[in-house]
């Protein structure tokens, strides 16, 4: 190896995770990252007379990448079609999946029908706890209660909710809090 093919090796490994994370990204299935990293250092080696190694490599190695990807992926696909069959199946499973109403859609719209009969003070605590993501520490703070009265006041809400949403179930009919 010559100085200027060490060099560039020497860069290159620098800005390796870097490369790896371009595959990654461009990659078509996660096995093939590795692939893609050691084609791109062969061809960065490969053509380092024409690189200016002083310059910022990473905009030349994320299109080396790219590039690489690419060929990779119409290499393999060209080579073994039924993968392009599984992937074609998933994505067209994936977009039925996408259209179908959600199994618990009932579940919900009566869960949002016992929420809105709740009392105020009960509806901020779940909106703080739950949608929020607010501790019952800080909720205690911002409504000047203890953390110990917030745990059991969210205990009696969702005792509350369960048997709101039970009724209504059971009944087929309106949502009562």
């Amino acid at each position: 190896m010559n100085l200027h093919e060490t060099q560039a090796a020497q860069i290159f490994l620098m800005h390796h995770d870097f490369v790896k994370g371009v595959a990654l990204k461009h990659a078509p299935w996660p096995g093939l990252m590795e692939d893609i990293t050691q084609q791109v250092f062969l061809e960065f080696l490969k053509k380092e007379s024409q690189w200016d190694l002083e310059a910022d490599v990473r905009p030349l190695l994320a299109t080396m990448t790219r590039l690489v990807a690419l060929r990779l992926w119409r290499e393999r696909t060209r080579t073994q079609p039924e993968v392009v069959q599984k992937l074609a199946n998933h994505i067209r499973l994936l977009a039925e999946e996408r259209d179908a109403p959600s199994p618990y859609e009932d579940e919900v719209g009566v869960l949002r029908e016992c929420l809105e009969k709740l009392p105020e003070k009960s509806r901020e605590l779940v909106q703080l706890y739950y949608y929020n993501d607010v501790g019952t520490p800080e909720i205690a703070d911002q409504l000047a209660m203890k953390a110990d009265t917030v745990c059991r006041a969210l205990s009696r809400v969702r005792d509350k909710l369960r048997e709101c949403i039970q009724r209504s179930l059971n009944a087929g009919g309106e949502a009562h809090a």
